[in-house]
Parts: C-alpha cells; structure tokens; sequence
C-alpha cells in the first residue's frame, strides 16, 4: 500500500515531481536483494518519468569502487535527469568517491521556479563551501536534498543550519540516514526523512522509493512506493511448516514446550551437562507420536589449547543426540582467532588439525544420513576485519570454504551445510557493513541446511548491543527481514528449516507465533 502525507507549507501553482532514492548500502555483487531493489527502483521511477530523481547518498555499503560502478551504470539507464549527494558509507574507502566525483560534483539545480540544493553532508557537518553555497541561495523556493537530518549533524553544523533556515524560504529539506520515516518542522520548513531502500535495514515499514510533488495548487506530497520483495514462502524443505526453535536450557523441558506449542521443528543445546536424556528421549516419543518434527542437536564449540579443546564432550553429546533420532548436528565454526587458520593464504597446520577432528568426530553420523549443520559466529561491535583482530569464518570466504573444506571430508556433500545465523551475520563487528545480509544470502544459501532467527538491538539495561532477542516485525530494528523474504521467495537461499533462537521465553514464543503467522496459507 502507497503512503501519503500532505508536506504544504508554501501554496504555489508549479507542477514538479521527483523521486528519492537513498540509502540501498549496494555491495559489489549483482545478484543480492539489494541489487535487485535497485533494479525494481530504476524501472519503477523511469515508469512513472519524473521531473527529476534525487539519489541522496549510502548507495553503497562500505564505498568500493565495484558497488558504485554498479550503482552508477544502474542511474545511467534513467531516462530523467538525476543528481547524487554522498552518504557516509561512500567515506568508508577512498574508491566510490573516485568514480562517483562527477555526478557529485552538482551541488544546485534550478527546476522552474524551484531551486534544488545539495550540500555535501556525508561527513556528518557543513563545510565552509557547502555554507557559503547555501548562503548564496536565490530568492525562491527551495529544495534541500542532501543525506543527514539536521539533528545528526554536528553541534556547530546543526546550530548553523538551523538559524539559516529561518531566513529562507526552504520548502522542503530531504535526507535519509536513519532508516526509519519522519516529518517534522523546523523553522518553517518541513524536515522529511525516509527509511530508504535498504532490505535489510529499513525499518518501520517496507524499503522501497519515495515520490513528492509539488501540484498545481502549490501542495508538496509525499507517495511512499513500497519494493514488493516477494511472498512465496511455501513449498518449503520440510512437508510441515519450517518454524521451529531452539532453546539453551534443559532438554527435557525444551521437548515438553515443544509439546504444547503446536510446533513441528525444534533444536535441543543443553545449558548443563548432567541432562536427563532418558525424559528427553521420553518426551521425543510422544512429541514424534503427536506430529512429524524436525530435530536438531546443538553441539558445544571446538576450541583450542595446545590440542583440540571441547572434544569428548561434543563425542558424547553426538552419541546422545543419534539415540534421539535427531535430524542434524549444529556445530559452531573452529573458535580461533583467524590469522591462526592460515600460512600466507594456505590453510595452516592448525587448520588441518581442525579438520580432521571434525572429520572423527562427525564421520559416522553423516554416513547415517545425519546432516552436518555448520553455524557461523560474529564479532564483537568495532572489531576490525583482519585476520588478526576477529574470529575464523566471520568473513563469509573462509565460512564458505570452511564448510566445504568439511563437505569434501565426508564425501556426503548434500549433507553437509551452512547453519546461517543472520544475527551473528549482521552484528559482526566493521564486517558487517562490509559483508551485508544480501552477500551472506547470495554466497552461502545454496548450502544451508539451517537458520538461527532472531533479532540485534540494544539491551535495556546495559545499553550494548545483544543477539538473540525477539522480532516484532518484518520491518523491525536491527534486521528488516525484507531481504530474507525476499532471498527465500526467490530461491536465492535455500528453504531449510528456521530455528526461532530467542533467550528470553516470552520474546520466543512470540517471534515464534510471528514466523507461524508469516508462513501461514502462504
């Protein structure tokens, strides 16, 4: 559905109509949902052929001279003219800005009686340049595109613009930045920001473009046009519903839950190690006894200390899992630093011991059908990118030939895979602005055989970003599921099951109930 909202401060009789375009954080790869949005975008602002269409900045995710050659050839199928103002993602390496200098290089444009300003705010302040510009402004309506809302902008920048507007006859100033929609006024002006295109990180309601036009009876709306990212959700890999979840707790009591929630898939990960595995087993009778499930064993991580660390545990836990008649094994990735896993950019000794412990220790179960589900870990916030500073296979190359390094081990390929936790994908330190959802989705889905669900925000008391809490939403905050609908709708990922791993039980069940609701009768 459009969203419309009356912007009119300033009557005039001028028709003019433009699209925004901001905040899409596009990777260098082609074949993501963000590069699919861009797609829909651009054909869906050449159909509806606008006066003009405002690209206003983080058109790319990290700045890479790739994604915004990509953004760039995408703009110059337009039919209509356009202009681009720089986001603070295209700051994050020296290389967009190289190939994006000429079209940033306009910084006004004069469209009847309007004029449109682009002051460089991708910094995060107003130069001296970009003030003596506004300064300069002529004495007619005037259109701010640019990317940071006044009230993100640096104190003296802040206070600077603020005093200028009330001297001017601002119609409208437009950024994006934020992720989320809001109107409001300041000195006279309607400050308008939207929540952009971004599929993974747009929140409070669908990514998508937004049109404003000034009509003949001189008043500014705004039609919010949502990106459709796709509703096929079923068939799925499992002939149930793939909702499920998985629970850090008792065993027993994980199965007795299950029991009462109606629902068909569950991973048991033992909080303690002295379970009770005869009531488990119990308990998995009756619930298999009930209705076909779907069972996953999460297993302790492997670690090291002058040997492989976690190894009997992890052995017992497997045998006790085969006795449960489990469906697959979760295993969380070697947990090294990363530079430990590698000799120049050969695999290292310490690799090799890694691998072959994995290989005893899973042999067996995989040659009896079981699948090897292998989950990705993240990085703490700010942790940098090199191999020195972060854990092994938090970048998604040595996830990916991690998994096949163990798919070529047990030469049971089809059962061996990528348990994908989008949480630890997108709160993974400057990763996770380098690597977004959408290349996580593109490189590893066709080898999931698994999914960890939840949701990244702060926590209420400590203030520090915390995994593993509830979704209230599609479009919820730290992760839009946009773009995994998307991904799932279009196969891009494959349709395995989704453990809803939420800590607190209230947020499980209801995120839970949420993921029913999403799939239901779809």
């Amino acid at each position: 559905m459009r969203e419309k909202r009356d912007l009119s401060l300033f009557p005039r009789r001028f028709g003019l109509k433009f699209i925004q375009i901001t905040d899409l954080h596009l990777s260098d790869r082609n074949d993501t949902p963000a590069a699919d949005a861009l797609r829909w975008a651009i054909e869906t602002a050449d159909s509806i052929a606008p006066d003009l269409v405002a690209f206003t900045g983080d058109m790319t995710t990290f700045g890479t001279s790739g994604a915004a050659g990509q953004f760039l050839d995408a703009a110059s199928h337009l039919s209509v003219p356009w202009v681009f103002t720089p986001g603070n993602a295209e700051l994050r390496s020296k290389a967009a800005m190289v190939v994006l200098e000429q079209p940033a290089s306009c910084r006004s444009l004069e469209m009847g009686e309007v004029c449109f300003l682009l002051p460089d705010t991708s910094s995060g302040s107003l130069t001296v340049e970009d003030r003596r510009q506004l300064e300069a402004a002529p004495s007619r309506p005037l259109v701010i595109l640019t990317h940071y809302p006044t009230d993100t902008l640096d104190a003296d920048s802040r206070t600077w613009v603020t005093s200028w507007l009330a001297g001017r006859r601002v119609e409208l100033y437009l950024a994006g930045h934020r992720h989320f929609t809001r109107s409001r006024t300041i000195e006279g002006c309607n400050e308008v920001i939207t929540r952009g295109l971004d599929p993974d990180k747009a929140f409070g309601g669908p990514p998508g473009i937004s049109v404003f036009e000034r009509g003949n009876d001189g008043r500014w709306v705004e039609e919010a046009i949502p990106w459709p990212h796709g509703t096929e959700r079923l068939p799925a890999e499992v002939d149930h519903s793939p909702v499920g979840w998985s629970i850090h707790g008792d065993p027993a009591e994980t199965v007795r839950e299950t029991i009462d929630s109606g629902l068909h898939v569950l991973e048991l990960r033992p909080r303690e190690l002295d379970y009770d595995l005869a009531a488990t087993r119990a308990g998995l009778a009756r619930l298999r006894e009930d209705r076909p499930i779907y069972l996953s064993w999460h297993l302790p991580s492997l670690g090291w200390d002058d040997g492989m660390t976690g190894v009997d545990e992890v052995a017992r836990q497997i045998d006790d899992g085969r006795s449960c008649e489990v469906d697959a094994f979760t295993i969380h990735v070697p947990q090294v630093r990363a530079d430990r896993m590698f000799d120049g950019d050969e695999p290292s000794d310490l690799q090799d011991e890694f691998a072959s412990g994995y290989r005893s220790l899973f042999e067996d179960a995989v040659k009896a059908g079981i699948r090897m589900s292998i989950e990705n870990v993240h990085n703490a916030p700010g942790t940098p990118s090199d191999r020195a500073e972060r854990k092994y296979a938090t970048e998604i190359g040595e996830y990916v030939d991690w998994i096949d390094r163990m798919r070529e081990k047990m030469r049971v390929p089809d059962l061996v895979g990528a348990h994908l936790d989008l949480g630890h994908a997108r709160n993974n330190g400057v990763l996770g602005n380098m690597q977004p959802l959408g290349d996580w989705y593109a490189c590893v889905g066709s080898r999931v055989t698994g999914y960890h669900i939840h949701q990244v925000r702060r926590d209420e008391g400590t203030g520090k970003i915390a995994n593993h809490r509830g979704i209230t939403g599609i479009y919820d905050r730290t992760v839009s599921y946009a773009g995994f609908l998307n991904a799932w709708s279009k196969r891009l990922i494959n349709r395995a099951p989704l453990f809803v791993e939420v800590r607190k039980a209230d947020e499980r069940r209801r995120t839970a109930a949420l993921l029913e609701e999403w799939f239901r009768g779809a």
